[in-house]
């Protein structure tokens, strides 16, 4: 009874292993696809898109997140450390 359980152990080990290497895969053969800039990925129904935009050559994605006010993009401020000035009283 234990040699069964061992093997059907190691089944489903397998079966996890390959599901992990599948995911990998997939997921490098997806980075290659952005990297070459394949238009085939603009309409495949595998992968779910939010936005799609266009730029010149050489223009850089930058974090940050796009806020909608009322009929215009605006985006958010980008956080300063304050300084903070002590005034001296007079005596």
């Amino acid at each position: 009874m234990s040699v069964l359980m061992f093997f059907l152990g190691l089944v489903f080990f397998g079966a996890l292993l390959s599901l992990v290497y599948w995911g990998y895969w997939n997921a490098r053969r997806l980075d290659g696809q952005i990297a070459r800039g394949d238009p085939s990925l603009l309409t495949t129904n595998t992968y779910r898109r939010e936005e799609t935009i266009q730029a010149p050559a050489g223009s850089v994605i930058q974090e940050g997140q796009l806020v909608q006010m009322q009929g215009q993009f605006v985006q958010p401020v980008q956080h300063q450390p304050r300084v903070i000035v002590q005034q001296r009283q007079l005596q």
